[in-house]
C-alpha cells in the first residue's frame, strides 16, 4: 500500500512526502516519519 501525506509547515508552506509498506497501519507510520519537524500532516491519501 502507497500513502502520501500533504504536510503543512507553521509558516504556509505545503509539501508532499510518500511511503509504500505492508499495510495501511506501516505505510501511514513511514509516512508520517518523513513529515518535516515544524509541519503536520492535513490531507491523507491511499493508492
Amino acid at each position: 500500500m502507497k500513502v502520501t501525506l500533504t504536510a503543512e509547515a507553521g509558516y504556509g508552506q505545503v509539501s508532499y512526502v510518500e511511503a509504500e509498506g505492508e499495510t495501511y497501519e506501516e505505510a501511514k507510520a513511514a509516512a508520517e516519519a518523513l513529515i518535516p519537524e515544524d509541519s503536520k500532516a492535513i490531507v491523507l491519501r491511499t493508492s
